[in-house]
């Protein structure tokens, strides 16, 4: 099974290859797709990652990098996107051709508030935070959970648990999600 995570705007930093390499008992290929090229940026702040990613790469761009990655996979693949990631993800899979797609996992994915007329073509489970500041985060489960092969989760922890560098970091919380998704990728490939 081939794996494809997506990475918040923090870029492919070493918290990413630390979390990736815990799939490597169940997947035989690992891609990381990251708005940088593969490049750490060290950024200082969210402000710093946000104003960079904006200005060097931006939603379309990065789901297009999805979608190419997607594209290339010769076995059966499951996504993982967080943040800036999991809308590029939620594009990707929503497009006409997902390839070998066989599932999704969104995390924290606020611009498919924007994407909610996408339909995915393969399974998709959405994992948002309980507040977000720019939506309703009900509102937009509800409309989402309409949408055949969407499943939606809303925890009590805020956007960018999963990331320890974001200062919303639960170290608990990531643990348990972390197997959480080990067992959904497993789940989707096994369908």
């Amino acid at each position: 099974m081939h794996i494809i995570f997506a990475t918040e705007i923090w870029g492919r930093s070493s918290h990413v290859d630390v979390m990736t390499d815990s799939f490597k008992d169940i997947a035989s290929k690992i891609t990381v797709i990251d708005p940088y090229d593969g490049t750490d940026p060290a950024f200082c702040s969210e402000e710093d990652a946000y104003a960079r990613y904006v200005a060097e790469c931006g939603h379309e761009k990065y789901a297009k990098r999805v979608s190419g990655a997607l594209q290339q996979s010769a076995e059966p693949t499951c996504l993982v996107g967080f943040s800036a990631g999991a809308g590029a993800v939620w594009s990707a899979v929503c497009a006409e051709n997902v390839g070998t797609a066989t599932g999704a996992v969104c995390f924290y994915g606020s611009s498919i508030r924007n994407m909610i007329d996408y339909q995915p073509k393969i399974p998709v489970d959405l994992v948002f935070s309980e507040n977000e500041p720019h939506f309703d985060v009900e509102t937009v489960a509800r409309s989402l959970q309409d949408i055949p092969l969407a499943q939606c989760y809303i925890t009590p922890f805020e956007h960018g648990f999963m990331n320890p560098l974001s200062k919303h970091y639960h170290q608990e919380a990531y643990h348990f999600w972390l197997q959480w998704i080990k067992d959904q990728v497993v789940s989707h490939c096994a369908s």
